[in-house]
């Protein structure tokens, strides 16, 4: 993959805030721009107005493209004080329904009630932490998911597969560069 034509920062590649530019943390490994144009190519029809939820946000990169895309709004959940700032400052600045939480994501999905159900889950833990499988567990049973949900999840392509709660099942899985992008929902009865 060619090397990005803004170090530090990454771009919004599609809707109402195509082509802005975000600064990325140190800290982050923000999601390829071609990775999510595959992934938002697979949400179109679940986007707009859609409630989100973007955990190991790092930059938002994931949530403010859902924003950008008509999403109605979005949880951004880091557990980086800088890094969250970050996040909130553009927040801000773009006057987008976004809420920043700076938090651990394990332990604010165990502690915080599920005000909202959400549409779309974004989790893109750092590679072979084996966080994503447990924050799947506690997303399904603390009533985070709505019926229709879609939850992208992202690892390194060489990391085992992701382990799902009995009621999600895999409906896309792609590798695009190191990243393996894995798209589940709700089971269809």
């Amino acid at each position: 993959m060619p090397a990005s034509k803004h170090p530090g920062q990454v771009r919004i590649a599609g809707g109402s805030f195509r082509g802005r530019l975000i600064k990325v943390p140190p800290t982050a490994r923000p999601t390829p721009v071609r990775a999510r144009e595959t992934l938002f190519d697979w949400l179109a029809p679940e986007v707009r107005g859609a409630h989100c939820l973007d955990l190991f946000a790092g930059a938002g990169a994931l949530g403010l493209e859902a924003l950008s895309r008509g999403a109605a709004d979005c949880v951004f959940v880091e557990s980086g004080r800088s890094a969250a700032g970050m996040l909130r400052r553009v927040v801000d600045e773009w006057q987008v329904a976004g809420r920043v939480e700076q938090a651990d994501a394990l332990g604010w999905l165990d502690k915080s009630a599920a005000r909202t159900r959400m549409d779309i889950v974004f989790m893109d833990p750092p590679f072979g932490s084996g966080l994503a499988a447990r924050c799947c567990k506690l997303l399904a049973r603390n009533g985070w998911l709505a019926d229709n949900c879609r939850l992208y999840l992202e690892a390194g392509k060489r990391d085992p597969l992701i382990e799902l709660p009995s009621e999600l099942e895999m409906l896309r899985e792609k590798v695009v560069g190191d990243v393996r992008m894995m798209l589940a929902g709700r089971k269809r009865s």
